[in-house]
Protein backbone atom coordinates (compact mmCIF):
# COMPACT_ATOMS: atom_id res chain seq x y z
CA UNK A 1 0.00 0.00 0.00
CA UNK A 2 1.15 3.10 -0.61
CA UNK A 3 -2.22 5.19 -1.02
CA UNK A 4 -5.23 4.73 1.22
CA UNK A 5 -8.89 6.07 0.79
CA UNK A 6 -10.72 6.17 4.05
CA UNK A 7 -14.44 6.41 4.65
CA UNK A 8 -15.44 7.01 8.19
CA UNK A 9 -12.24 7.96 8.85
CA UNK A 10 -12.66 10.23 12.01
CA UNK A 11 -15.23 7.83 13.20
CA UNK A 12 -13.64 5.70 16.34
CA UNK A 13 -12.33 2.74 13.91
CA UNK A 14 -11.63 4.76 11.15
CA UNK A 15 -9.07 7.12 13.35
CA UNK A 16 -7.12 4.35 14.84
CA UNK A 17 -7.36 2.70 11.33
CA UNK A 18 -5.55 6.08 9.89
CA UNK A 19 -3.01 6.08 12.26
CA UNK A 20 -2.38 2.06 11.66
CA UNK A 21 -1.62 3.12 8.31
CA UNK A 22 0.32 6.37 8.35
CA UNK A 23 2.68 4.26 10.90
CA UNK A 24 3.31 2.05 7.70
CA UNK A 25 3.70 5.34 5.82
CA UNK A 26 0.80 5.16 3.91
CA UNK A 27 -0.51 8.22 2.39
CA UNK A 28 -3.91 9.06 3.09
CA UNK A 29 -7.03 10.92 2.65
CA UNK A 30 -10.55 10.46 4.85
CA UNK A 31 -13.96 11.25 3.93
CA UNK A 32 -16.33 11.68 6.86
CA UNK A 33 -19.42 13.50 7.20
CA UNK A 34 -19.18 14.01 11.01
CA UNK A 35 -22.48 12.82 11.53
CA UNK A 36 -21.13 10.45 14.00
CA UNK A 37 -17.66 10.71 13.68
CA UNK A 38 -15.14 14.07 14.96
CA UNK A 39 -11.95 15.27 13.85
CA UNK A 40 -10.84 15.52 17.65
CA UNK A 41 -10.91 11.94 16.84
CA UNK A 42 -7.42 12.73 13.79
CA UNK A 43 -6.32 15.59 16.15
CA UNK A 44 -3.09 14.41 16.40
CA UNK A 45 -2.42 13.19 12.46
CA UNK A 46 -4.87 15.82 10.72
CA UNK A 47 -1.38 17.79 9.55
CA UNK A 48 -0.45 14.19 8.01
CA UNK A 49 -3.39 13.66 5.78
CA UNK A 50 -6.07 15.15 3.62
CA UNK A 51 -9.28 15.39 5.30
CA UNK A 52 -12.52 15.94 3.52
CA UNK A 53 -15.90 16.41 5.05
CA UNK A 54 -17.80 14.32 2.25
CA UNK A 55 -21.33 12.41 2.19
CA UNK A 56 -20.69 9.23 0.64
CA UNK A 57 -23.86 9.52 -1.22
CA UNK A 58 -23.33 12.33 -2.76
CA UNK A 59 -23.15 12.65 -6.43
CA UNK A 60 -19.43 14.92 -6.61
CA UNK A 61 -17.19 11.89 -6.11
CA UNK A 62 -15.76 13.20 -9.39
CA UNK A 63 -13.85 15.99 -7.44
CA UNK A 64 -11.50 13.32 -5.89
CA UNK A 65 -10.72 12.57 -9.71
CA UNK A 66 -7.04 13.14 -8.09
CA UNK A 67 -6.66 11.20 -5.64
CA UNK A 68 -5.68 7.16 -6.82
CA UNK A 69 -5.82 5.05 -3.67
CA UNK A 70 -4.39 1.14 -3.62
CA UNK A 71 -6.97 0.32 -1.58
CA UNK A 72 -10.29 1.70 0.03
CA UNK A 73 -10.82 0.98 3.61
CA UNK A 74 -15.10 1.34 2.92
CA UNK A 75 -16.32 2.34 7.08
CA UNK A 76 -19.09 5.35 6.75
CA UNK A 77 -21.92 3.63 7.93
CA UNK A 78 -25.23 5.06 9.17
CA UNK A 79 -25.96 3.33 12.88
CA UNK A 80 -27.86 0.25 13.40
CA UNK A 81 -29.66 1.46 16.16
CA UNK A 82 -30.98 4.74 14.12
CA UNK A 83 -32.10 2.64 10.83
CA UNK A 84 -35.95 2.30 12.27
CA UNK A 85 -36.66 5.77 13.02
CA UNK A 86 -35.23 6.82 9.67
CA UNK A 87 -35.08 3.67 7.37
CA UNK A 88 -34.75 5.85 4.41
CA UNK A 89 -31.39 7.62 5.13
CA UNK A 90 -30.41 4.73 6.64
CA UNK A 91 -30.63 3.42 2.95
CA UNK A 92 -29.07 6.26 1.19
CA UNK A 93 -25.89 5.91 3.25
CA UNK A 94 -25.37 2.32 3.60
CA UNK A 95 -26.53 1.40 -0.15
CA UNK A 96 -26.25 4.40 -2.21
CA UNK A 97 -23.58 5.25 -0.73
CA UNK A 98 -21.66 1.85 -1.01
CA UNK A 99 -22.41 2.00 -4.58
CA UNK A 100 -21.04 5.26 -5.26
CA UNK A 101 -17.64 3.96 -3.58
CA UNK A 102 -17.42 0.76 -5.27
CA UNK A 103 -17.91 3.21 -8.75
CA UNK A 104 -14.95 5.29 -7.28
CA UNK A 105 -12.80 2.41 -7.01
CA UNK A 106 -13.83 0.88 -10.53
CA UNK A 107 -12.85 4.24 -12.16
CA UNK A 108 -9.64 4.25 -9.81
CA UNK A 109 -8.81 0.81 -10.26
CA UNK A 110 -8.57 0.88 -6.42
CA UNK A 111 -9.11 -2.61 -4.00
CA UNK A 112 -12.01 -2.00 -1.81
CA UNK A 113 -12.37 -3.48 2.20
CA UNK A 114 -15.96 -3.36 3.03
CA UNK A 115 -17.06 -3.40 6.66
CA UNK A 116 -20.38 -4.82 7.46
CA UNK A 117 -22.42 -6.32 10.73
CA UNK A 118 -22.70 -9.55 11.59
CA UNK A 119 -26.23 -8.63 12.91
CA UNK A 120 -27.06 -9.87 9.16
CA UNK A 121 -27.48 -13.36 10.42
CA UNK A 122 -30.66 -12.37 13.31
CA UNK A 123 -31.02 -15.28 15.86
CA UNK A 124 -28.26 -17.45 15.32
CA UNK A 125 -29.52 -20.99 14.03
CA UNK A 126 -25.89 -22.26 15.86
CA UNK A 127 -22.97 -21.24 17.62
CA UNK A 128 -20.54 -20.05 16.83
CA UNK A 129 -21.76 -18.40 13.44
CA UNK A 130 -19.94 -19.03 10.62
CA UNK A 131 -19.63 -17.32 7.30
CA UNK A 132 -22.07 -20.41 5.94
CA UNK A 133 -24.57 -19.18 8.50
CA UNK A 134 -28.32 -18.35 6.69
CA UNK A 135 -28.51 -14.52 6.84
CA UNK A 136 -31.66 -13.12 8.47
CA UNK A 137 -32.30 -9.42 8.88
CA UNK A 138 -33.41 -7.97 11.98
CA UNK A 139 -32.97 -3.94 10.87
CA UNK A 140 -33.20 -1.81 8.20
CA UNK A 141 -29.46 -1.08 8.80
CA UNK A 142 -28.81 -5.32 8.20
CA UNK A 143 -30.50 -5.71 4.92
CA UNK A 144 -28.87 -2.25 3.66
CA UNK A 145 -25.25 -3.61 4.75
CA UNK A 146 -26.40 -6.58 3.17
CA UNK A 147 -27.06 -4.99 0.15
CA UNK A 148 -23.97 -3.37 0.05
CA UNK A 149 -22.19 -6.85 0.55
CA UNK A 150 -23.36 -8.56 -2.45
CA UNK A 151 -22.50 -4.88 -4.60
CA UNK A 152 -18.99 -5.66 -3.49
CA UNK A 153 -19.43 -9.23 -4.49
CA UNK A 154 -20.62 -7.93 -7.98
CA UNK A 155 -18.22 -5.48 -8.47
CA UNK A 156 -15.24 -8.11 -7.91
CA UNK A 157 -16.92 -10.82 -10.24
CA UNK A 158 -17.87 -8.16 -13.08
CA UNK A 159 -15.66 -5.28 -12.83
CA UNK A 160 -12.97 -7.50 -11.38
CA UNK A 161 -12.45 -4.84 -8.64
CA UNK A 162 -10.37 -7.13 -5.29
CA UNK A 163 -13.27 -6.75 -3.09
CA UNK A 164 -12.98 -8.35 0.64
CA UNK A 165 -16.00 -8.19 3.13
CA UNK A 166 -15.64 -8.07 6.30
CA UNK A 167 -18.77 -8.54 9.00
CA UNK A 168 -18.05 -7.24 12.19
CA UNK A 169 -19.01 -8.62 15.68
CA UNK A 170 -19.54 -5.91 18.51
CA UNK A 171 -16.94 -3.75 18.35
CA UNK A 172 -15.27 -1.22 21.13
CA UNK A 173 -13.05 0.96 22.13
CA UNK A 174 -10.71 4.12 22.89
CA UNK A 175 -12.44 6.91 21.63
CA UNK A 176 -15.94 5.29 20.74
CA UNK A 177 -18.68 7.35 22.01
CA UNK A 178 -22.53 7.09 22.41
CA UNK A 179 -24.32 9.57 19.95
CA UNK A 180 -27.80 10.24 21.31
CA UNK A 181 -28.47 11.91 18.56
CA UNK A 182 -28.38 9.55 16.20
CA UNK A 183 -29.58 7.29 18.79
CA UNK A 184 -26.30 5.52 18.90
CA UNK A 185 -25.43 3.94 22.49
CA UNK A 186 -22.69 1.05 22.05
CA UNK A 187 -22.45 -1.21 24.71
CA UNK A 188 -19.09 -0.64 26.73
CA UNK A 189 -19.15 3.27 26.25
CA UNK A 190 -22.52 3.47 27.51
CA UNK A 191 -22.19 1.23 30.76
CA UNK A 192 -18.43 3.20 31.27
CA UNK A 193 -20.60 6.72 31.07
CA UNK A 194 -23.41 5.66 32.94
CA UNK A 195 -21.05 3.75 35.67
CA UNK A 196 -18.57 6.82 35.78
CA UNK A 197 -21.21 9.38 36.45
CA UNK A 198 -23.15 7.78 38.95
CA UNK A 199 -26.18 7.53 36.76
CA UNK A 200 -28.34 4.59 36.80
CA UNK A 201 -27.20 2.04 33.71
CA UNK A 202 -30.36 0.90 31.45
CA UNK A 203 -29.86 -2.53 30.51
CA UNK A 204 -32.80 -3.68 27.78
CA UNK A 205 -34.18 -6.96 28.04
CA UNK A 206 -33.16 -9.04 30.98
CA UNK A 207 -29.14 -8.59 30.14
CA UNK A 208 -28.61 -11.83 29.52
CA UNK A 209 -28.56 -11.36 26.07
CA UNK A 210 -24.98 -11.94 24.70
CA UNK A 211 -22.14 -10.54 22.09
CA UNK A 212 -19.26 -11.29 21.22
CA UNK A 213 -16.72 -8.18 22.21
CA UNK A 214 -14.01 -6.83 20.05
CA UNK A 215 -11.41 -4.00 20.46
CA UNK A 216 -10.61 -2.10 17.59
CA UNK A 217 -7.11 -2.52 17.66
CA UNK A 218 -7.98 -6.44 16.51
CA UNK A 219 -10.43 -4.89 14.24
CA UNK A 220 -7.93 -2.57 12.63
CA UNK A 221 -4.86 -4.99 12.26
CA UNK A 222 -7.36 -7.42 10.96
CA UNK A 223 -8.60 -4.69 7.55
CA UNK A 224 -4.88 -4.17 7.33
CA UNK A 225 -4.28 -7.55 6.83
CA UNK A 226 -7.19 -8.33 4.43
CA UNK A 227 -5.86 -5.01 2.41
CA UNK A 228 -2.56 -6.57 1.86
CA UNK A 229 -3.69 -10.01 0.54
CA UNK A 230 -4.45 -10.61 -3.15
CA UNK A 231 -6.16 -14.22 -3.08
CA UNK A 232 -9.88 -13.70 -1.29
CA UNK A 233 -11.30 -11.06 -3.66
CA UNK A 234 -15.36 -11.21 -3.57
CA UNK A 235 -14.99 -13.07 -0.25
CA UNK A 236 -16.93 -12.48 3.11
CA UNK A 237 -15.18 -12.98 6.67
CA UNK A 238 -16.15 -12.79 10.02
CA UNK A 239 -14.09 -10.89 12.33
CA UNK A 240 -14.37 -11.64 16.03
CA UNK A 241 -13.03 -13.18 19.30
CA UNK A 242 -15.42 -16.03 19.72
CA UNK A 243 -15.81 -15.54 23.06
CA UNK A 244 -19.39 -14.72 24.72
CA UNK A 245 -19.92 -12.39 27.05
CA UNK A 246 -23.17 -11.51 28.31
CA UNK A 247 -24.39 -7.58 28.86
CA UNK A 248 -24.96 -8.57 32.70
CA UNK A 249 -20.95 -9.60 32.37
CA UNK A 250 -20.37 -6.76 30.95
CA UNK A 251 -21.83 -4.47 33.38
CA UNK A 252 -19.87 -6.64 36.60
CA UNK A 253 -16.64 -6.03 34.09
CA UNK A 254 -16.79 -2.09 33.78
CA UNK A 255 -18.31 -1.98 37.74
CA UNK A 256 -15.43 -3.97 38.91
CA UNK A 257 -12.83 -2.15 36.93
CA UNK A 258 -14.36 1.42 37.51
CA UNK A 259 -14.62 0.96 41.36
CA UNK A 260 -18.10 2.02 41.40
CA UNK A 261 -20.89 0.09 42.78
CA UNK A 262 -23.86 0.93 40.75
CA UNK A 263 -27.21 -0.68 40.51
CA UNK A 264 -28.81 -1.42 37.02
CA UNK A 265 -32.42 -0.69 35.78
CA UNK A 266 -33.84 -3.16 33.29
CA UNK A 267 -36.26 -1.60 30.99
CA UNK A 268 -38.41 -3.61 27.75
CA UNK A 269 -36.20 -5.51 25.57
CA UNK A 270 -35.04 -3.14 22.14
CA UNK A 271 -36.66 -4.16 18.63
CA UNK A 272 -34.33 -6.35 16.53
CA UNK A 273 -32.29 -7.66 19.77
CA UNK A 274 -30.65 -11.05 19.61
CA UNK A 275 -30.73 -12.93 22.01
CA UNK A 276 -27.10 -14.77 21.71
CA UNK A 277 -24.06 -13.68 19.60
CA UNK A 278 -20.51 -15.04 19.17
CA UNK A 279 -18.95 -16.20 16.36
CA UNK A 280 -15.79 -18.00 14.58
CA UNK A 281 -13.10 -15.83 13.09
CA UNK A 282 -11.44 -19.29 12.14
CA UNK A 283 -11.84 -18.71 8.48
CA UNK A 284 -10.38 -15.39 8.79
CA UNK A 285 -7.35 -16.83 10.70
CA UNK A 286 -6.60 -19.60 7.47
CA UNK A 287 -6.72 -16.79 5.60
CA UNK A 288 -4.99 -13.62 7.21
CA UNK A 289 -3.29 -15.15 10.40
CA UNK A 290 -5.54 -13.45 11.54
CA UNK A 291 -6.04 -14.13 16.56
CA UNK A 292 -7.46 -11.57 18.16
CA UNK A 293 -5.29 -10.47 21.31
CA UNK A 294 -7.07 -8.02 23.50
CA UNK A 295 -9.54 -10.07 26.35
CA UNK A 296 -12.83 -7.97 27.13
CA UNK A 297 -11.11 -7.20 30.80
CA UNK A 298 -8.13 -5.86 29.14
CA UNK A 299 -10.02 -3.77 26.38
CA UNK A 300 -12.59 -2.39 29.30
CA UNK A 301 -9.53 -1.30 31.36
CA UNK A 302 -8.06 0.62 28.61
CA UNK A 303 -11.28 2.27 27.76
CA UNK A 304 -12.47 3.39 30.98
CA UNK A 305 -8.54 4.72 31.06
CA UNK A 306 -8.99 6.88 28.22
CA UNK A 307 -12.17 7.51 28.97
CA UNK A 308 -11.07 9.56 32.42
CA UNK A 309 -8.74 11.30 30.57
CA UNK A 310 -11.01 12.73 27.93
CA UNK A 311 -14.13 13.53 29.47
Amino acid sequence: MKEALVTGGAGFVGSHLVESLLNKNVKVTVLDDFSNGSDKNLQQVKDKIRMEDFDISSTDWDKFSNIKPDIIFHLATHPRSFSIKDPFRNLTVNALGTLKVLEFAKKQKSKVIYTSNSGICGDPKFLPVTEDHPDDCKTPYDANKLVGENYAKIYHEIHGIYTITFRLATVYGERQRSNQKLGWRPLIPQLVDDIENGREPIINWDGEQTRDLIHVDDIVRALILGAESDNFGGQMFLLSTNTETSVNRAFEIVSKISGKNVKPKYVEKLPGDLRRMVLSYEKAKKAFGFIPKVSVEEGVRRYVEWYRKNK
